[in-house]
């Protein structure tokens, strides 16, 4: 068995295979399960053996030219599945790689389906120099900002979308970048074959190569390569099970069997570990002492890093957030019907109204998850309707969720991260983790997983997220849902705290109590129409509110 792995072809294929892994876990890492890796593989490949054998190329050179490829064709592809989601992204993908496999067989210039040779051999050393080149290169990317967007677009698209990632610009970048480093292991496979077919680059390649990533697990790159090592050994073994002494002879129609090995191994460890070999706390350990001298250096901001800049205060003649005219439908159904309302700076407004009503419509149009139908939204002064999700943070509007959505694979320093690179690209000053957390009264190791967190934390990690983007309007939606009466009234202080620093709070909230107690106006909605808008105390005087609450005629407290 020993000499079977350590036979320098073998070792040259496990190369290859370890690159491929580091591209499919750049493309997995997004979300995006693209089974169409096969034919990027065979663009390298082939790319490679035509500029070695024809133009005399060295491997860098024609690895370089195989990337660049593969990255032209993958790049259409990228724009359409960004869209994608679930079987459909599964299926078009396959069926893109599918599409290139049987195009090259068509080419007689590449040899059509009996393949192509001609290409000088590649030693181990230089193989696995390039290899470890790439993966480190890899490795390096995912480790960057860029990284951090991409693994927050996998763990929750609207929540990345509210902390300002533009989510189909990083899913379109990473498959563009996964096909290219594809692209270079199949440009080692080639010099390490030195003759290819089209035959070679077909569906069990595909999924083969999506297992790397989804055996050894997603959490890491270093998953991805063990994942990797592990199926490429076990497939050799198996098809030269003939030449292991110690195996009995009766095992020997393993060899033709051993994709169907593959595949109960593969149950096997998805029963066990779903998250694969290597888990996402397993590489946390791993990688906290590079995370927090990564962190030391990303968290001082402007002034006095620990506190958080104050907000730019306007005149307040006019109205930080103004709403006129929206409406929504979905289907046949009206959500919203002619909704108007305003915030100035420093003020909270109370949005109430029973189940149904249309509030959380209302936050989701607002923040650009539901595409402005019919109205207006302007952002001091300046219309924002048009903007997408992710513009709309950066523009200064920033958003909580109802059921509290905080990036549970992130951890705490990287979630509030988000939310820090949404205000620095829009030029705002960038708050420094550890005050952000000080604000919110985050009593937490920036290096745990949100998901780990209590609820009442989560909530306040969330809160924390969407002030990192330096923003003028908080939108909170069902901020105490979940918590206890003491946890309220300590969230219900820190919202004062937020006005008093000159932020404009739009709070919808099921408790009448808490949303009425921390807001200056109150706006009912009913059946999404504005019935009422007052100042909070006199809100049930209004007798559409009280019919629509209670169902009976207004009372004299």
């Amino acid at each position: 068995m020993i000499e079977i792995l350590s036979n320098e072809s073998f070792l040259a294929l496990l190369g290859a295979n370890v690159v491929a892994a580091a591209g499919m876990y750049v493309v997995y890492a997004s979300g995006q399960l693209n089974l169409g890796q096969a034919g990027f593989f065979a663009i390298g490949a082939y790319t490679t053996a035509v500029t070695n054998a024809q133009l005399g190329w060295p491997i860098l050179a024609s690895s370089v030219a195989g990337a660049a490829l593969a990255a032209v064709v993958a790049l259409p592809v990228a724009a359409v599945s960004s869209r994608l989601e679930g079987i459909y992204l599964a299926a078009g993908t396959l069926a893109i790689g599918e599409v290139i496999r049987v195009a090259i067989g068509n080419v007689d210039a590449l040899g059509a389906v009996e393949g192509y040779s001609g290409m000088e051999p590649l030693g181990l050393g230089a193989v696995w120099l390039m290899a470890a080149a790439v993966v480190l290169l890899a490795a390096a990317a995912m480790a960057t900002t860029f990284g951090l967007r991409i693994r927050a677009t996998r763990a929750d698209p609207d929540a990345a979308a509210a902390a300002g990632v533009r989510t189909s610009l990083v899913r379109t970048l990473a498959v563009t970048a996964g096909a290219a480093v594809v692209a270079v292991g199949g440009g080692l496979f080639a010099r390490t074959l030195l003759f290819i077919a089209p035959a070679d680059f077909g569906l069990n390649l595909s999924f083969q190569i999506a297992l790397f990533t989804l055996l050894g697990g997603a959490a890491s790159i270093a998953g991805a390569i063990l994942g990797a090592a592990g199926i490429t050994a076990m497939l050799e073994l198996l098809r030269r099970i003939d030449a292991i002494t110690w195996v009995p002879a009766d095992l020997g129609f393993l060899a033709s069997w051993r994709f169907v090995v593959l595949g109960a191994l593969v149950i096997l460890v998805m029963a066990l570990r779903p998250e694969g070999l290597v888990s996402r706390s397993l590489a946390l350990r791993a990688t906290r002492p590079a995370r927090r001298l990564r962190r030391r250096r990303a968290t001082a901001g402007p002034g006095d890093p620990g506190e958080v800049p104050p907000l730019e205060r306007g005149t307040n003649e006019t109205p930080v957030l103004s709403v006129a005219g929206v409406a929504h439908r979905f289907g046949g159904v009206e959500a919203l019907a002619g909704v108007g309302l305003e915030l100035r700076e420093g003020e909270v407004v109370a949005l109430i109204g029973a189940n149904g009503a249309g509030k959380s419509t209302l936050v989701d149009v607002l923040a650009g998850r539901h595409r402005l139908q019919t109205g207006s939204i302007r952002l001091r002064g300046e219309s924002i309707g048009g903007l997408s999700a992710d513009a709309r943070t950066r523009a200064g509007l920033s958003r909580t969720f109802q059921s509290v959505r905080t990036f549970a694979d992130l951890t705490v320093g990287e979630s509030i991260t988000l939310g820090r690179l949404a205000a620095s690209a829009a030029g705002r000053p960038v708050p420094p983790v550890a005050a952000l957390m000080a604000l919110v009264e985050l009593d937490a190791d920036p290096d745990r997983l949100a998901g780990s967190l209590t609820l009442l934390d989560q909530r306040r990690l969330e809160l924390a997220r969407a002030l990192a983007s330096s923003p003028v309007v908080v939108l909170l939606d069902e901020p105490s849902a979940g918590i206890t009466d003491v946890e309220r009234n300590g969230f219900a202080t820190l919202i004062g705290r937020l006005r008093e620093r000159g932020l404009a709070l739009l709070v919808i909230d099921h408790n009448l109590d808490f949303a009425l107690g921390v807001a200056d106006r109150a706006v009912a909605l009913d059946f999404g129409h504005v019935i009422a808008q007052s100042e909070p105390d006199r809100l049930f005087d209004d007798q559409r509110v009280s019919e629509a609450y209670l169902g009976v005629e207004p009372v004299d407290a």
